[in-house]
C-alpha cells in the first residue's frame, strides 16, 4: 500500500516502530502489563464508515504520469470528519444474575444501529473466561487509587461510564444515549482486517488523522474478540456470550501512536498466536495462562476491535472492527 502521508507506524510484538518524515525511527517500549488479581462480581486489584483514503492512481515508473502517459491523478482531498463509531466496553459475567438485563439492554441499543457501533466484552466476576487483561481494563476505568469493581459496568467511547440497567432512573440504555454519544463527528479514519491461520491471528490496517491531535498519550488498542461462547456458562440462565474478548495485542496497555499531525497515517500490521491447547478448567482463582494456554472455542469464529485512546482523558477517539455483517448464530 502506498503511504500518503508522512507517518508509518509498524506495530511488533515486542513494541512498535515509528518511522517520521526525516527517514528516524524510534522504538517504543511495550513492557508487560501488571498481573491485576481479580475479584468477585464485586472485584479487587488484590484477590466501513471508516475506511482510509482512497489509493492514488497509478503514477507509472517515473512517478510523473500516469501509466497511459496522461496527467497524474490526485488522491482526493481528506475529508475533515467522518462518521463515529461508538465503541462499547462491556464488563459483565457469567455468574452475575444483573449482567443478563445488561447485556440484553446494550445489545438491543446497539444492534438498532449497525455500522455506527463496536462492541468487546470483558468477562469477568468469576466467569470461568476472566482474564488479567479484562480485569486491567475494568481497573483502568475506576477513580485512583480504588482497587475493587463491580459489574455489570460499560464505557461508550471511554468517557461514558454508566450502569446499564440503573442509568436513566433505572430505565436502562436508551437511543437516546448512543445517538448523544454517537453523533459527534470523529476526527480519525480507521480501517482493520484479520486472517486466521491455524491459531494466529494476523491483523492488518490503516488510521488516518484528520485533523492534529497534540497529545502525547494516545495509543492504538487491538482486541481479539470471539462471536460467541458456550463453555463458560454460569448460574445466571445466559446461554451464549457474545464479542468476548480473547486476548489484547499485545497486551491491555496497548501501543502508542502520538502526537499525530493531520494526513498521517498509521499503518497496523500485527500478529498473535494463541499457545498450546483449550484450557477448560479456568477459573477466577486460576485465569487463563496465556503463555501455555487459550480459551478460544472456535478460531473461525474470531474478529478484531481496533480504537484509538488518549490513556489519560479515556477519550476514546474511533474505533473500528471487522466484525461479520451477519454472524453465524449460536447452537445452544
Amino acid at each position: 500500500m502506498r503511504n500518503v502521508a508522512s507517518i508509518s507506524i509498524l506495530f511488533v510484538l515486542v513494541g512498535c516502530t515509528v518511522r517520521t518524515s526525516d527517514g528516524t525511527d524510534v522504538t517504543a517500549p511495550s513492557d508487560s502489563p501488571p498481573s491485576a488479581s481479580t475479584g468477585e462480581e464485586t472485584g479487587s486489584s488484590d484477590g466501513d464508515a471508516n475506511s482510509g483514503p482512497a489509493e492514488p492512481a497509478d503514477t507509472g515508473s517515473d512517478g510523473g504520469t500516469a501509466g497511459d502517459g496522461s496527467a497524474p491523478t490526485e488522491p482526493p482531498p481528506l475529508p475533515q470528519e467522518t462518521t463515529r463509531r461508538l465503541l462499547h466496553e462491556v464488563f459483565t459475567g457469567s455468574n452475575c444474575k444483573p449482567c443478563v438485563e445488561a447485556d440484553s439492554n446494550i445489545e438491543a441499543v446497539a444492534y438498532s444501529n449497525p455500522g455506527l457501533y463496536t462492541m468487546i466484552k470483558y468477562q469477568v466476576g468469576s466467569d470461568p473466561y476472566i482474564s488479567a487483561e479484562g480485569v486491567q481494563r475494568r481497573l483502568y476505568y475506576l477513580p485512583p487509587g480504588q482497587g475493587s469493581y463491580k459489574i455489570p459496568y460499560a464505557h461508550a467511547d471511554g468517557v461514558h461510564g454508566f450502569h446499564p440497567n440503573e442509568v436513566n432512573d433505572d430505565q436502562g440504555y436508551l437511543q437516546s444515549d448512543f445517538e448523544a454519544w454517537q453523533s459527534p463527528p470523529a476526527h480519525l479514519l480507521m480501517n482493520v482486517q484479520s486472517t486466521v491461520s491455524g491459531q494466529t491471528v494476523t491483523i492488518e490496517g490503516t488510521v488516518t488523522a484528520l485533523q492534529d491531535f497534540p497529545s502525547e498519550s494516545l495509543v492504538i488498542h487491538l482486541a481479539i474478540i470471539e462471536w460467541f461462547t458456550l463453555h463458560n456458562i454460569g448460574i445466571n440462565g445466559q446461554e451464549a456470550f457474545h464479542h468476548v474478548m480473547k486476548k489484547m495485542v499485545p497486551d491491555a496497555d496497548g501501543s502508542p501512536v502520538g502526537p499525530l499531525t493531520r494526513g498521517d497515517v498509521i499503518e497496523v500490521s500485527e500478529s498473535y498466536t494463541f499457545q498450546g491447547d483449550y484450557a477448560p478448567g479456568t477459573t477466577m482463582q486460576s485465569p487463563v495462562n496465556h503463555a501455555v494456554e487459550h480459551t478460544v472455542e472456535h478460531f473461525e469464529h474470531l474478529s478484531v476491535v481496533a480504537w484509538i485512546q488518549d490513556t489519560e482523558s479515556t477519550q476514546v477517539h474511533q474505533s473500528t472492527w471487522d466484525y461479520p455483517d451477519d454472524p453465524p448464530d449460536y447452537i445452544p
